[in-house]
């Protein structure tokens, strides 16, 4: 096991009723002015956005809201938030909703107490600002687990990179299970699956330590409770299983002492400053093909997989043939979410010269079970098609 230093800081109210009883706990601490962070009309039509405000104005807060927050977010709107921060002399954001709109608020909490553009200073300068602004999550959608991290990622359209920026944690999220009971199941699938990719990317990485046994019963937890969801998709329990989830892989308790193996991340976040597709699905589609690709050089790891989380009988078969039937249940449980497999499916199109682009830009993992070439990237990038 490697060195390392474990720190995790962000406090969390898992509880229905959660704002109601918390939020304004919370509020004690804070000045006046509070900024909400939200993303479409959901939260306007299912209630949540008037929950949040009513409770922030029985606090006596004044509160300013910023809307529009896309699913895959843009640096330009990011400078729009960053703007309205200090032209309101701001106290604290809340992010009200999940991954996007939390990897924004973060990005936006980042550059909210510098002079200059935190894009230059972190892109370019490489230089993390010591004093940034403050936001807290109320939780409306998980899967991203970006509620427990200090990292949010955004895409600038003028030169179509994904970058991923170094914000500051939560001071505190509310977990209301009721709230991502109203989420459509074609659009909390998708969070499924990131779940899981956290996991296994995590889990693939080079090495093995404690935390891989307990990655595995984390994996096994998000199967078997997305199978469920989909015969019951009502079900409370089951969606609040599937939300803490998210949120316990991003405790980076599981990366501790293990580098990971996020490549099929790196692919996915340049792509998807071509396509802005939702991330959990475009992952779904580049992730099993990947696997393909480095099966062989990681057999052992993934004949594991098979077998402890994939439920695979080895017996009578190779390793590699088990390691190959583990990626092929991964591909039926995919299809169990009713996730597109190919971007053609997906409705996604991704031509050559995006494929070669991506190649060309996306960060090249070294800590997996072997190093792909740029060309092979591309590769893996158009047999997705």
């Amino acid at each position: 096991m490697q060195n390392f230093i474990y720190h995790m800081p962000v406090k969390v109210y898992f509880e229905e009723g959660g704002v109601k009883k918390y939020l304004s706990k919370e509020m004690e601490k804070y000045g006046k002015n509070i900024m909400i962070v939200y993303g479409g009309g959901s939260v306007k039509r299912n209630g949540i956005l008037d929950e949040v405000r009513k409770t922030l104005e029985e606090c006596g807060k004044t509160v300013f809201e910023f809307g529009g927050v896309a699913s895959s977010p843009s640096y330009e709107k990011i400078l729009e938030g960053i703007a309205m921060y200090k032209k309101e002399n701001i106290d604290l954001m809340i992010a009200l909703g999940g991954g996007s709109v939390i990897d924004s608020t973060k990005i936006m909490a980042a550059g909210a107490e510098i002079e200059g553009d935190i894009w230059d200073e972190e892109m370019i300068r490489h230089n993390i600002p010591e004093k940034m602004g403050k936001y807290a999550v109320v939780l409306t959608i998980s899967g991203a687990g970006a509620e427990m991290d200090h990292l949010g990622a955004c895409t600038n359209e003028k030169t179509h990179e994904k970058k991923t920026f170094v914000g500051p944690y939560a001071d505190f999220v509310i977990e209301n299970p009721a709230y991502v009971m109203s989420v459509p199941l074609h659009t909390f699938t998708p969070g499924v699956f990131d779940s899981l990719s956290h996991c296994m990317e995590t889990y693939f990485g080079q090495g093995t330590n404690v935390w891989d046994e307990i990655n595995e019963s984390l994996m096994k937890n998000i199967i078997r409770n997305g199978k469920a969801l989909m015969k019951d998709p009502d079900n409370m329990e089951i969606r609040s299983n599937l939300m803490w989830d998210s949120s316990l892989i991003q405790s980076f308790s599981f990366y501790t002492g293990k580098p990971g193996d996020f490549q099929a991340h790196g692919i996915e976040n340049m792509l998807a400053a071509y396509t802005h597709a939702a991330h959990g699905r475009q992952l779904a589609i580049l992730q099993p093909v990947y696997y393909d690709h480095i099966v062989e050089a990681g057999s052992e790891m993934f004949a594991r997989f098979a077998v402890n989380v994939m439920e695979v009988d080895p017996e009578g078969k190779t390793r590699l043939e088990t390691a190959k039937e583990g990626i092929a249940k991964l591909r039926e449980f995919i299809k169990c979410l009713e996730l597109p497999m190919t971007f053609s499916e997906a409705g996604i199109e991704v031509t050559e010269e995006i494929a070669s682009a991506v190649a060309a830009t996306c960060n090249v993992t070294t800590t997996n079970a072997r190093q792909l070439s740029r060309e092979e990237i591309k590769e893996i990038i158009l047999e997705c098609r």
